[in-house]
């Protein structure tokens, strides 16, 4: 088990935002499943899920108020399925909004959109007469959309290669492929009993939050700011230094320089520069770049 444990431990620490949220996910599906199991052996009848999903009834709510953010990082445990296509999408989206927006903006808008699409599953049940009873919330699809969406605003003339499509596809589009697909399901599950008419509402929810925070983003506004300043005082350690290692501290030795001292001090310094350009790409992306850094960037790289 340790080299497991082990295994994980390095892939968390080597991994992007998209990627740990992954393995977080991961892990407590895997952790949920085997307690359950061990549970069921003793009561049939106990179901887990029910402590970790959020209800729809806000007066259970105010009994499990930790389940809003617990939902979003538990899956069904009645099919793989459920957990992978969401990991599936949280992989492809995380790839390209890290890349232009960051790791440390991924993160609030995961659990944002995962708050929103709760708002909506709740306020659905308690609101639309087409909704009867009540239900409870499980899985991260909310948040994943919401990461999907807000990258596929902001940049939405990116172009996205598609296997058997022969021209590439606007980023844009396939979003919009998702939001109608949501929408006809949301429709068809109307008034239709076992339905899962509050996951499309959650959908739409992390969809909603996703395209207003991307659109925003364009504008050259981040809406999420004060949530992000939120989450640097809950872990009490600024998150751009919490997704990067710190860089080892290099002893230089005082006295007089000699012609190969004073080359090492260049190429040290070139080497400071660099890694404060890359870890800058790395908390808020490529495109917040000075034109002067990214001069540095292309010539230090090559």
């Amino acid at each position: 088990m340790n080299p497991i444990i082990q295994f994980l431990k390095t892939k968390y620490n080597q991994g992007e935002m998209h990627v740990r949220l992954i393995l977080i996910n991961g892990v407590v599906f895997v952790a949920l499943l085997l307690v359950s199991i061990l549970i069921k052996a003793l009561s049939p009848e106990f179901e887990l899920a029910s402590y970790v999903a959020a209800p729809s009834s806000f007066s259970e709510f105010l009994f499990q108020p930790w389940s809003i953010f617990t939902y979003m990082f538990a899956h069904s445990l009645t099919s793989i399925w459920h957990i992978v296509w969401n990991m599936v999408l949280l992989y492809f989206a995380g790839n390209i909004f890290k890349y232009y927006l960051g790791n440390k903006k991924m993160l609030s808008v995961y659990l944002a959109g995962g708050i929103v699409g709760y708002l909506f599953f709740a306020l659905g049940y308690n609101l639309i007469p087409a909704i009867d009873g009540e239900g409870f919330l499980i899985g991260a699809s909310a948040a994943v959309l919401a990461v999907f969406v807000a990258i596929g605003v902001a940049k939405p003339n990116m172009e996205i290669k598609i296997m058997f499509i022969p021209q590439p596809v606007k980023l844009v589009y396939i979003v919009g492929v998702f939001v109608v697909l949501d929408l006809i399901r949301l429709q068809s599950s109307m008034g239709v009993y076992g339905a899962n008419t509050g996951g499309w509402l959650a959908h739409l929810g992390g969809t909603f939050l996703g395209a207003i925070y991307g659109h925003q983003i364009r504008q050259g506004k981040n809406i999420l700011k004060y949530f992000e300043k939120f989450l640097d005082s809950l872990f009490s350690i600024d998150l751009g230094v919490f997704f990067v290692k710190k860089k080892s501290k290099m002893k230089v030795k005082r006295g007089g320089a000699s012609t190969k001292q004073k080359v090492a001090k260049v190429n040290q310094k070139k080497i400071q520069d660099l890694d404060l350009i890359l870890r800058k790409v790395k908390q808020s992306g490529y495109s917040s770049l000075t034109k002067e850094e990214k001069e540095k960037f292309f010539s230090q790289t090559k």
